[in-house]
């Protein structure tokens, strides 16, 4: 039997466990870098998350590895140039996630232009001061989405739900209900400006000081796309500098982010601007149900077709 190890088991609920049984024996564990340097060349299937990363120092141990499923739509966190190599089938998930990121990108937003945080953040200091968390309405205003695929089409459903006119930007898709412009147009454009690109080599930091200063002064930024989509230093300073009104975060260049050290936390500690998740976009229930079951079953029957062999 093939021996499977579930990386990452606090994303996987009961069934997905129990498709992968059905296919080999199975190891549930959070493992440290070390221990998973030690044990990887035990295993012929990996299912994990952005958590893990298996890079090619990793991969170079995994002798007896031939099916890697990731229950994420990207798989930044995988060498997949050395995996596809190496003969190891690599799986990833299109879709399961469109609702619960879209949902959050809508908390993002309606959390910046009403600034919840900060107001929350007050309430429990013993303060009441209505007056310095004056917000803004969604209703009336122009949303831009740059990467407007399944997620950035169900985020324009959600945002004309709001009562806002909505614009996009995607050089490789035409969807329906939404008028397209160039990226500098929706730039100067928008209110609020967001983020749902695939992670590529003409996408990286497509967000720099230059497209900040396009931007009005009083538009926001949000990102639950890929942390390299956006200059993490240009983005700070345009905070810092007034250049835009304010942005909210899921997702970072290198993850996880730990200590309170780090850029991130830092500045959102001295700035009422800046807000920052956890990647916690397809961290809903219902997503993690689908998505886990969804790649369980991939990963079975990549197995049974010989991949674990």
């Amino acid at each position: 039997m093939p021996n499977i190890l579930i990386a990452n088991p606090e994303y996987f609920d009961e069934q997905a466990v129990k498709i992968l049984k059905s296919a080999g024996d199975v190891t549930a564990r959070t493992m440290s870098r070390s221990e998973l340097e030690r044990s990887i060349h035990k295993f012929d299937a990996i299912v994990l998350r952005v958590d893990t990363k298996l890079d090619r120092k990793l991969l170079s141990r995994a002798k007896r590895l031939k099916v890697i499923g990731s229950a994420t739509t990207g798989l930044g966190h995988i060498d997949t140039e050395y995996a596809a190599k190496h003969g190891i089938k690599i799986i990833g998930l299109h879709g399961a996630h469109t609702t619960s990121t879209a949902e959050h990108t809508m908390a993002l937003m309606l959390s910046l232009a009403r600034k919840v945080p900060w107001a929350f953040e007050s309430m429990k200091q013993g303060r009441w001061k209505r007056a310095m968390f004056i917000g803004a309405q969604l209703e009336g205003r122009t949303l831009g989405i740059i990467g407007v695929g399944r997620i950035g089409s169900r985020v324009a459903e959600h945002a004309r739900g709001f009562g806002m006119k909505v614009m996009g930007y995607d050089p490789y898709a035409s969807p329906k209900g939404v008028r397209m412009v160039n990226l500098e147009r929706l730039l100067k454009d928008s209110d609020i400006v967001t983020l749902h690109p695939v992670l590529t080599g003409e996408t990286r930091h497509m967000i720099s000081l230059r497209q900040l200063r396009m931007m009005k002064r009083t538009a926001l930024l949000v990102n639950t796309s890929r942390g390299e989509v956006v200059n993490s230093r240009d983005l700070i300073h345009a905070l810092k500098s007034g250049i835009i009104a304010g942005a909210a975060l899921d997702v970072f260049p290198e993850e996880p982010l730990t200590g309170i050290g780090n850029m991130f936390a830092r500045e959102a500690r001295r700035l009422d601007t800046l807000i920052i998740t956890p990647h916690l976009g397809a961290s809903t229930r219902e997503a993690i149900h689908r998505a886990g079951a969804e790649i369980a079953a991939k990963v079975g029957k990549a197995l049974a077709e010989g991949h674990g062999q």
